[in-house]
């Protein structure tokens, strides 16, 4: 009986690993960068997106919190707001913030009024009438910071004044909007017989058509960064 000589197996070569040149390791952390990137923009995005449907009430405008505007005098003022525009090119605060509201609920039987008008105009009015100024809309308590300036009564009342950007007064809630425009703007509540003393819950808001469009332009964006990000890692890193 033969006994046949075992076969040989043959040996298996495994090609040695090639150590990462110095572009693939670039080519790989950018990828990796603009994958972060993207995943943060899609984040930022959705949030944009999320709080455009959350932040908006009925009628349409992203509202700040109502804040409790009080004097022992005449009325309450803001502080001036500046809006500067560049016809040259774009209106920037129409386009960021469209068209800007307020609302005013008295806390008096006296009813409220409530006004938008040039800080010029503002300030003649109220040159030597006792109020207040809002020099701080939401303070260490949540509330508005304001300083008081004694003075007389106004010449004429609220609603018989004719500088009104725009006004509304009566016993009720009353609202007001307005398109911002070039120059320096301040808001005025008073009692709509121009009594004292003032109380009512005031709140600010705007439009913001530009919540909604950079939204969606970070989602847009952030999936063409991630898709290519992750195609450009997989190249980095997948074995020849």
């Amino acid at each position: 009986m033969s006994v046949s000589s075992p076969q040989s197996v043959p040996e298996v070569q495994v090609a040695p690993r090639r150590p990462w040149s110095a572009g693939r390791v670039l080519a790989t952390v950018a990828a990796a960068l603009f994958l972060v990137l993207g995943v943060g923009m899609l984040a930022g995005g959705g949030t944009l997106r999320l709080a455009d449907g959350t932040l908006r009430n009925d009628d349409g405008y992203v509202m700040g919190s109502a804040h409790a505007w009080q004097s022992p005098g005449y009325a309450v003022r803001s502080e001036s707001a500046e809006i500067h525009t560049d016809s040259t090119t774009l209106d920037l605060p129409e386009r960021l913030l469209g068209t800007m509201t307020a609302t005013a609920d008295p806390a008096t039987p006296n009813g409220v009024f409530l006004g938008v008008a040039r800080t010029a105009d503002v300030e003649r009015y109220l040159a030597d009438v006792a109020r207040s100024t809002v020099v701080e809309p939401s303070g260490d308590n949540g509330e508005p910071t304001l300083t008081f300036v004694d003075g007389g009564s106004p010449g004429v009342a609220p609603t018989d004044a004719t500088f009104w950007a725009a006004s509304a007064s009566g016993r009720g809630p009353q609202q007001i909007t307005w398109e911002p425009e070039d120059g320096e703007w301040t808001l005025v509540v008073m009692n709509g017989e121009g009594t004292t003393p003032v109380a009512a819950d005031v709140a600010i808001g705007a439009e913001v058509p530009v919540l909604d469009t950079l939204g969606t332009v970070l989602l847009v964006a952030g999936l063409v960064v991630v898709g290519l990000s992750g195609i450009g890692l997989w190249l980095a890193l997948r074995r020849r």
